[in-house]
Formats: C-alpha cells, structure tokens, sequence
C-alpha cells in the first residue's frame, strides 16, 4: 500500500501535476470522520469535485473539463486500492497518506509558492502579510483560552479551539498539523481594516439530514454554504485549501485550513512585506466594536451592519438568479467575475449582446465604486468587448445625490439603480428579492410573501 502510493505521488512530482499533489492533500485533509467518510460515500464523492474544483479553478484557472480529467486520475489511483481505508484501517491509511505527502511533496508545494509570491497582487500583499501577522496573535489566544480552561475545568490541552481559528495537532507527537480558519470572520477584519471589499459567493445544495440510517427530511431541503474571496486569494497564493468535512449524519461543512508546513516555510516572509500600522491595536479595536454591535438588542437591529450585510446578498443573489430584475433582456454571464484587476460583482449582456458590469454599493465611499465600477469597465472593453458597448448599473439600497454627481463627471455611461422601500415605479420589476417569486409588473407587494422591497 505505501509503495503504490509512493509511486503515485513520485510520478505527480516527476511530471510537475501540481494540481494531482494538491487533489491528495485535499483528500487527505478531507476524510476527518470514519463515519462520515463510509455512510455517506455519494455525498463525499460531491462534496470532493465541489472543493477541488473551486481550489484548481483558483489556483491554475483550470477549466472545469481539465478539473474532471485531474480528478479521473486520481480516482483510477484510488479505486486501485479498494482496501485503502476500510473501515479497520481507516485510521493507519490517513495516517499512512498523511506521511507520504509530508515527506515526499511538502518541498515539492513550498517551490511553487516561492515562485508565486514573487509576483503579488497589490492585495495579496495585503492579505499575506495580514495572515502571517494575524496567525501568531490567534496562537497566543488559543493558549491563553487553554490556560484557562486547565485552571477552571482542568482540561490538559497545549491550545483551544477559538471560534474563528483552530490549532490541529498530532495526538502521538503534539506537532501543529494545520490551521482551521473562518474566511468569513477573517473577511470581516480585513475589510474594516484595509477599508475593502472582499465578498463571499454563496450557493445552496442539498441537505441529508440522517438518524439510524433513515432521511428525516425531504431531500429538496437545501442549506447555505460559502466561498470566501479571502480565501480564494490564499488559495491563489497556496497558502491554503477548501476542503470539507462530513459527519457520520450527513452534515457536511467547508473549511478552510492552512497547513502547517507551510506556514513554517514562508512566515519570515512578511518581513518583506508592509504591515498594517498599528496592527494589533486597531484590530482589537475591531473585535471590540464587533462584540459590543453583537450584545445590542432585537430593537435595535434594523440599524446593525449584519442586517445590511444580509440585504445586500439577497439583492446579490435576486440579481445573478434573474438579471432581468435590473433590465429586460438582460443574460448573466458571471458573478464574481474574475479579472486582472479584480472581481466584477455581475457581468451580463443586454439583449443587444452589449456587456453590462454591475456593481453593489456596499455601504463604502462613493469614490471607491465609481472607481472600481470605471476599472471593470475598461478591463471589458480592452479584453472582452471586441466591437461590442460596454456600460455599467451601480445597485444601491438608498438615494445617493454624491454618487450621481461624481457619474456626471464619468466618460463611461453608467446609471444607478436602487433597491428600496419604495413600491415599483419603473416597468423592469418581475421578481421579489426576499423569496424570488415573479410578480406583475405593476404590483407594489410580493404576492407570496407580501415583501414590499423593489427595484425602482
């Protein structure tokens, strides 16, 4: 069994796969529960190309057709090993696995990430030197909550899990393994911090919900699962995986972990790199804000950041499920939009196949969208518009008398639609942004759920 996967990953390394060498780690860090790995085969198999789609999409720009082809030839490695972690061995496997990639491929990663932080982006030499800072001060924390746990419960652990970062560690030998992060959390300080405006990519799946081997629930359930930017950027670097864990219920999860191994090679690292002025103090001053907007009351929270941050995804998510909600004719053709310069919100085409960039005003200065929305815009033109116009719509929640009159000055046509409280008065309104129901053009409330929120 070591020997056949030896040569496995000895061949991966001879022809530079380093998208095969990143599957199996992927694997590796993935099969957490014995349970969960052999009760629920058909939704680990989906799970798996869910994650390592996203990790080879992110880090090579692999199509998704190049991903199957990757993924075909690990599981041809794997089925050719049926007895590779069955039930009684499960544990020796993953352990045995673990082994062979440390020592035959952890140098062979850390190459390829010297090679790529040679070239970063301006926001990656933001968000590298922000992890690599940020990961120490989490360590301390997570010692100092385990100091106190020993002293109140007389629990023996060197670290505790925190609820944004997690310290996995070698039970035989105490050595860290990797680090678990919260994209989402982490996404939420950077942003306050750097003043940007990394989003989230959220999709639904199924959801199985098992108790003695029976389904509970109706399988058109379906849960809310997200991909952070902050994430994908660490991913685009190497310095970590999506990956994903499924208890012996059904219950899946996606993590983000950064190995250990990999931390340790390039952490000195960010002493080329500038950090943050007065770093560990404004982010303090951060999670104390957070905490103190967290204890306010129920009355109160029609005004908190989190009821915002809610509003704007469902106008996010209304939009990208039926772009025709902003104007007719209107055809999605990317969320999240990768380019050289950053990620559109939503492209789209009109019905006269001319390109739309659409922009969310997600509460940040007018300057910053009019600029970032002008960007986009000519990164269209330049790579994709051909003889095709290119124009641009910024969603906003409420009037912005400053946004309109920074546009006048715009040589791009751009105009503004707004999401509002205020019944329908255009004839561009079909769907509801809370449930998604289609409506008449001229009804002022959701037939289905009586939401009064509209596009104007």
């Amino acid at each position: 069994m070591k020997e056949k996967i030896e040569i496995f990953v000895d061949e991966a390394i001879k022809n530079n796969d380093y998208e095969l060498v990143d599957i199996l780690w992927i694997f590796c860090y993935s099969i957490s529960s014995k349970s969960g790995y052999h009760k629920n085969t058909e939704a680990f198999k989906k799970w798996l190309g869910r994650v390592c789609r996203r990790n080879l999409q992110k880090k090579y720009t692999l199509k998704l057709v190049e991903t199957k082809e990757k993924m075909r030839i690990f599981l041809d490695f794997l089925n050719s090993m049926p007895d590779f972690l069955s039930y009684e061995t499960f544990y020796e496997d993953k352990k045995l696995l673990r082994e062979v990639l440390i020592g035959k491929s952890s140098k062979f990663l850390v190459q390829n990430i010297g090679d790529r932080l040679q070239d970063l982006s301006d926001l990656d030499r933001k968000i590298l030197p922000f992890v690599l800072n940020y990961i120490p001060i989490r360590i301390k924390d997570s010692v100092k909550e385990a100091e106190k746990r020993r002293l109140e419960f007389g629990y023996e652990n060197e670290y505790d899990s925190l609820l944004d970062f997690q310290i996995k560690t070698n039970r035989e030998t105490g050595n860290i393994i990797y680090f678990q992060i919260d994209p989402k959390e982490w996404t939420y300080i950077f942003n306050l911090l750097f003043d940007e405006e990394l989003k989230g990519q959220t999709f639904k799946t199924e959801s199985y919900k098992r108790s003695a081997g029976f389904i509970f629930f109706p399988s058109e359930q379906r849960e809310e699962y997200s991909f952070w930017q902050f994430g994908d950027e660490l991913v685009k670097m190497g310095i970590g995986y999506w990956i994903f864990s499924i208890s012996s219920k059904g219950n899946a999860g996606i993590d983000f972990i950064i190995p250990n191994f990999i931390y340790e090679a390039i952490k000195n690292y960010k002493e080329h790199l500038p950090m943050a002025e007065n770093f560990i103090d404004r982010i303090n001053k951060i999670k104390r804000e957070k905490e103190t907007v967290e204890t306010w009351s129920l009355e109160d929270l029609e005004e908190t950041e989190a009821l915002s941050e809610v509003l704007e995804s469902e106008i996010e998510a209304s939009i990208i499920s039926n772009p025709e909600i902003l104007e007719e004719g209107l055809e999605l053709i990317g969320n999240q939009y990768a380019t050289s310069v950053g990620r559109i919100d939503i492209l789209c085409r009109d019905k006269d196949r001319n390109f739309v960039v659409i922009e969310l005003k997600r509460g940040t200065g007018t300057h910053k969208v009019v600029g970032q929305i002008q960007k986009y815009m000519a990164w269209v033109i330049e790579n994709l518009a051909k003889d095709k116009q290119v124009r641009g719509i910024i969603v906003v929640k409420e009037d912005d008398k400053g946004l309109e009159y920074a546009l006048k000055g715009s040589k791009f046509p751009i105009s503004i639609k707004k999401f509002g409280p205020v019944p329908p008065t255009e004839e561009n309104i079909k769907y509801c942004i809370r449930c998604g129901k289609p409506n008449k053009k001229s009804a002022k409330y959701c037939i289905k759920c009586g939401q009064e929120f509209w596009m104007e």
